[in-house]
């Protein structure tokens, strides 16, 4: 077990664990733990609650046959921190994951290519097919799931990173000698800048910018809301980071290995819709929440396409040094990087910076 996985969390697992899932031929019900670092009104936990986990339920009821599935929603780490979701599926404690891809930079390093090619320009409807294509030209990409003992479902739409901060942002030199919070690799976004990156998680920025920890966060409206940012961070600035597939559905392998063929096909199939969902529910929520927000205090500001232009070019280039990190370990990350150009190309994305150059 991954050594992030305290003692008190295997403890409270346990008891979990020994009324879960277990493979036993003729099953009339299963036991599957959901586990999820966000709380339930986050999105790609609400769109399991309340569309993957019934249209599961429903297409097994329509096969007449006697599997029957007991979910447990183990959401807002109830049974693995935010940086344990992963091992816990891999430890058998959760059956089912929603994992968030950039708590697990080294388990999950090819995962963070759509992160290392900022200011990419693609839409989040975009992102699901290109992430999809991307798995069809590098096998690698699924197969790190299953040596850690998961099997990939599909990978959720995380939609645009934009920056909250308690100070206004019209140029790249305002961010500088800031402290910015970020999860995991979204460090990445400030290198060049000047900003002090400071390692932290989305559950922890309300709490963190206004103790004075760090000074900023880069979030999405959407996600800003349930995890309060804005409430500390009163200035937005959308600076347009890019879209990603920042999360993923997974079964533990044993689990899923034990299902029926056409229990694993209806997972498969409904897990398609899954980012689809995701992406019609963020859009629903932008206006509402832009608007509660204004209304609270928040003050929307703009930075120019000249000034994103110049962070842009600010930075090193994350993304050939990222490719080349991972062929040095042994993972296919030129291949995937050379796959994800092709793909923004073949969308017409308009980046703003040809990351493929020295």
């Amino acid at each position: 077990m991954d050594k992030f996985l305290n003692k008190s969390v295997i403890v409270v697992s346990a008891a979990l664990a020994a009324a879960a899932f277990s493979p036993v031929a003729g099953a009339k019900e299963v036991k599957i733990i959901v586990t999820a670092t966000a709380p339930g009104p986050v999105t790609y936990v609400a769109m399991t609650t309340t569309k993957f986990i019934p249209e599961v339920d429903k297409r097994l009821a329509a096969t007449g046959k006697d599997f029957k599935i007991k979910w447990v929603k183990a959401y807002a780490q109830a049974v693995a921190k935010a940086y344990e979701q992963f091992e816990a599926v891999e430890a058998n404690i959760a059956q089912m994951g929603l994992i968030v891809k950039n708590f697990e930079e080294s388990k999950l390093a090819l995962e963070q290519y759509a992160t290392m090619v900022p200011f990419s320009g693609e839409t989040d409807e975009q992102i699901i097919s290109i992430d999809s294509n991307i798995r069809k030209k590098v096998p690698g990409m699924n197969e790190v799931y299953l040596r850690n003992g998961q099997t990939f479902l599909v990978s959720g739409v995380s939609p645009m990173y934009d920056l909250f901060t308690t100070f206004p942002v019209k140029s790249i030199d305002d961010i500088k000698g800031k402290k910015i919070g970020v999860s995991g690799v979204l460090g990445q976004f400030f290198r060049g800048t000047g900003a002090v990156v400071v390692t932290s998680a989305m559950t922890e920025s309300y709490t963190s910018i206004r103790s004075g920890v760090y000074d900023g966060y880069p979030i999405s409206i959407g996600l800003s809301f349930p995890f309060k940012t804005y409430e500390a961070a009163k200035f937005y600035t959308p600076t347009h980071f890019g879209v990603s597939t920042g999360t993923a559905m997974t079964v533990n392998t044993e689990v899923w290995n034990s299902f029926p063929r056409y229990v694993q096909d209806i997972f498969r199939d409904v897990a398609v819709e899954w980012p689809v969902w995701q992406v019609a529910a963020d859009r629903k929520k932008l206006a509402k929440f832009s608007g509660i927000m204004k209304k609270k205090g928040v003050k929307f500001g703009s930075i120019s396409h000249k000034e994103r232009l110049r962070w842009a070019n600010a930075m090193p280039n994350i993304s050939l040094e990222w490719a080349k990190r991972q062929d040095a370990k042994g993972l296919p990350g030129s291949a995937v990087l050379a796959a994800y150009f092709d793909e923004l190309k073949r969308v017409n994305a308009k980046g703003l910076r040809d990351w493929s150059k020295e």
